[in-house]
């Protein structure tokens, strides 16, 4: 009887893992998609460095310096943590399908992880490749006209 208590006690720490780590997965997905303090961190650090080499007469692009290298930053930033979330979840269906004792939570929360992972991914190339707003671009200065 102490044998059969300490399988089941086993196996409902090992479903409780799963869930866990099925958390992290829809916690990982709903990151990437509402931002995060790591993509906060490294953009402000990109416009800092965009600022310093517009200063010190780098030359290149101001725009891309000011807004394109931070906002594509952020969007690597926050794709790779719902690439994270998509595999984190993935590795948890796969793993809790193989087990005897499935409980449904786990499935819906690993589940969550993926869907809001892929959601991240597709969101995170869109900022990436600008398909939902254009890089601002400078107007066109007016030509001087020659004579007097």
């Amino acid at each position: 009887m102490g044998a059969g208590t300490s399988r089941a006690g086993s196996s409902g720490s090992g479903v409780g893992v799963l869930g866990g780590i099925a958390l992290v997965s829809s916690g990982l997905g709903l990151s990437s998609l509402i931002g995060n303090p790591l993509s906060d961190m490294l953009r402000a650090r990109q416009e800092i460095v965009g600022q310093i080499e517009a200063g010190t007469g780098g030359g290149g692009d101001q725009i891309e310096a000011f807004y394109g290298a931070p906002w594509h930053t952020t969007a690597l930033v926050n794709g790779i943590i719902a690439l994270v979330a998509v595999v984190v979840g993935a590795v948890v269906l796969f793993a809790h399908t193989r087990r005897a004792d499935k409980r449904p939570w786990v499935t819906a929360l690993a589940v969550g992880g993926v869907v809001l992972g892929l959601l991240g991914v597709l969101l995170a190339g869109g900022m990436y490749l600008d398909l939902f707003a254009a890089q601002p671009e400078l107007p066109a200065a007016p030509q001087l006209g020659a004579g007097g």
